[in-house]
């Protein structure tokens, strides 16, 4: 007997278990640095959880696909992939992300017995909050400095925009419709609820335009006085009303000359001055209030609203002829509850963007992913700034679990969730999951038609369903 002593000829590590696969993936899945994995030919075998800390994508969104398409995309750059196929050695360097995030990347190619190259294994180490960490990176500032410039002109040619994330096929088939207006003057209504990013997208068209070096100049509708608008809008000359600044006053169509004009709560705008401002965009020119001489409107115009504004012309609360003049260009902004996709994204992304203002460093935990990932934000992406910020500045942790998250969200946490203390007939439960499946997907998709897309089965199904478990205090409508 041996009494837990080896055997001569026998080590520690001879009598050490194997690890099974579970095992391994449980140990690389922990890892706090992303493990990125390919094959000669650049096709992506596996990559550890991290990377959804680094792009905003899963594990499973990037398995199986070439690690080019990633790199052409812009998620991060530069790719090291090529690099090591040409001088087939261990290559670090510096990566940027989509996100904001700074890796230093360690490339090491594995060959096989004859000498051949079989596999790519990544090291990726987040740096973002590291301030030092450049001095221990002197073998790669010359890679830097040779590819800063290059990454510059990607991301113009990629027409990347800010605080927008478009991972979902909603947002990408907009900007798809933004690059193909942005090199012309067409005027441009963005619709949407309140804190979709109207605002923040009508910036971004005037940033890609060839509009882009001259001023970019907003009228909240709804914010002046209707007697003020008039003058604010088109200026006034010298003594042209009592109390007027004796040297007149420049109006902001003027202000916004070669640039954009961004008018946004349109709807909001008094219905005596829609005629006038359709005029302006009829004819582009104008007379400021008291004024004789015509002026020249040289401007392109974007509204915005949150309100249905066909509704408003067939009850008489907006000119007909200003919403066709006005929507020769339309884009609907969709709420962030009908693209879940993009949620985790836009969660890193003010993440970064918070960490890096206040100078501290913050993670989820994956159980809070889960509760905002279920929440269904009625204030949409502002809603999710404001509570990133919120959580930037008020969390002292480094780890933002459910107990951090507001009240609101605290209700909102396992909702959803069925636990049957005791074993019940089945036709019960199965009813139960069939409520339980339904009312999670209607309060995150909002119509039928998508929850019948979502589940997979017909719209009149997916209405009945709907009105059995919704009852009038749910809210229901189609």
């Amino acid at each position: 007997m041996s009494h837990g002593k080896t055997s001569p000829g026998n080590t520690a590590a001879d009598s050490a278990p194997e690890l099974d696969r579970e095992t391994l993936k449980r140990i690389l899945d922990n890892s706090y640095d992303e493990i990125y994995v390919t094959d000669k030919n650049g096709l992506v075998i596996y990559v550890n959880d991290a990377c959804e800390r680094h792009y905003g994508l899963k594990p499973t969104d990037v398995i199986g696909k070439l690690a080019t398409q990633f790199s052409d995309e812009g998620y991060w750059f530069p790719s090291l992939i090529p690099v090591i196929l040409r001088d087939q050695k261990r290559v670090t360097l510096e990566q940027v992300t989509n996100i904001g995030r700074k890796l230093v990347v360690t490339a090491t190619p594995v060959f096989n017995e004859k000498g051949d190259l079989e596999l790519i294994v990544q090291n990726c180490r987040d740096i973002t909050q590291i301030e030092n960490v450049k001095k221990n990176l002197e073998e790669t500032q010359q890679l830097v400095l040779k590819y800063r410039q290059e990454v510059q002109e990607l991301r113009k040619k990629q027409l990347k925009i800010e605080d927008i994330v478009c991972h979902s096929k909603q947002m990408r088939d907009i900007l798809e419709l933004v690059r193909k207006v942005v090199s012309v003057d067409s005027n441009i209504v963005i619709l949407g609820e309140s804190g979709t990013g109207k605002g923040v997208m009508a910036k971004q068209i005037h940033k890609l335009s060839k509009r882009k070096d001259n001023p970019f100049i907003t009228i909240n509708c709804s914010a002046i006085p209707d007697e003020l608008f008039e003058s604010e809008l088109f200026g006034y000359g010298p003594g042209a009303f009592t109390g007027a600044d004796k040297n007149g006053k420049i109006g902001l169509i003027e202000l916004a000359h070669g640039g954009t004009l961004f008018l946004d709560e349109i709807a909001e705008m008094p219905l005596r001055l829609q005629s006038k401002i359709l005029h302006v965009i009829q004819e582009h020119q104008y007379t400021a209030i008291g004024g004789r001489q015509v002026k020249k409107m040289d401007c392109r115009v974007i509204t915005a609203t949150n309100r249905n504004l066909e509704r408003m012309v067939k009850d008489g609360d907006f000119r007909e002829d200003l919403y066709y003049r006005l929507k020769v260009i339309e884009l609907e902004i969709p709420p962030l509850r009908e693209r879940p996709e993009d949620i985790i994204p836009l969660i890193y992304l003010y993440l970064n963007k918070f960490d890096k203002l206040y100078k501290t460093v913050h993670q989820f935990s994956q159980e809070s992913l889960d509760i905002l990932i279920q929440y269904p934000w009625p204030g949409n992406v502002r809603e999710l700034e404001h509570l990133l910020e919120r959580l930037v500045i008020t969390v002292e942790d480094d780890i933002i679990t459910p107990g951090h998250l507001p009240t609101v969200f605290q209700k909102n946490t396992n909702q959803f969730d069925i636990a049957f203390s005791s074993i019940i007939p089945l036709d019960l439960a199965i009813e139960l999951t069939e409520k339980n499946l339904i009312c999670k997907a209607y309060k995150q998709l909002g119509s039928s038609y998508k929850v019948a897309k979502m589940l997979n089965i017909s719209q009149s199904k997916a209405s009945r369903l709907i009105r059995k478990y919704f009852s009038k205090a749910d809210n229901y409508a189609e």
